[in-house]
Parts: C-alpha cells; structure tokens; sequence
C-alpha cells in the first residue's frame, strides 16, 4: 500500500503542477479552483482504494460487490460536485468540466492499473 500511496501523491503533485502552468501559459483558462480538484481526487480515491483493498485481503467473495458500490458511489458524488460547480458558476463552467474530466480518467485509470495489480499478486499467493 504504501508504494501506492508515493504513486499517488507523485501523479497529484503532477497534476496541481499542469494546473499551476495553466496560470503563466495559457492566460485565459485558469481558475482558482484547478490546483484544488487534483487534490480532491487524490483523497477520494486513497480512501476508495483503502476500502477496496482492506475488503480484498479480508473477505475476497465481497470483493467484488464493494468495489463496484464504492464506485458507483463516487461516481455520484463526482457528478453531484461536477453540476452543482457547474450551476454556481456558470462563466467558468466550461474549463471546470474539462479539468475535472481530465483528473477523473487520470485517477480512474490509475486506480484501475493499481487494483488489477493487486489482485494478480493475490491470485499468485494462493
């Protein structure tokens, strides 16, 4: 867990870092809010993967059942946050969206790397 957790903050300090460049390279697109959704999602996800894997080594037959309600769970709050952002501020609604999906398929796919991972070397140890 813990070579997970350094991953995770490196790909989150890398991501506030593309965030911060938007400021000095492309004058127009930045927003306060764009350094703060990697860091959000750096929490969501670290939790999420906590559960998940807690869940695997304890009982795998729920495996399964917990890593797909966990996701569907943070798949609506995801959207609850992405459209209540949207609806409050509407000017700058369009560039929240994208760097939001931007972070969302960059931790998806970093989740998922890490989680097919770890059940292959759970599957070897049995």
């Amino acid at each position: 867990m813990k070579k997970y957790y350094i991953s995770l903050i490196a790909v989150t300090i890398l991501l506030v870092l593309a965030a911060f460049c938007t400021l000095w390279f492309a004058q127009g697109i930045y927003q306060n809010i764009m350094p703060a959704i990697p860091l959000y999602f750096a929490v969501v996800t670290g939790l999420q993967h906590y559960v998940v894997v807690k869940s695997l080594y304890k009982d795998p037959r729920t495996f399964v059942k917990n890593f797909l309600g966990l996701t569907v769970g943070t798949l609506f709050l995801h959207l609850v946050i992405l459209c209540t952002w949207s609806l409050t501020h509407i000017p700058q609604a369009r560039t929240f969206i994208l760097a939001f999906c931007i972070c969302y398929i960059v931790y998806l796919a970093f989740e998922t790397v890490a989680l097919i991972l770890i059940v292959r070397n759970k599957r070897k140890q049995q």
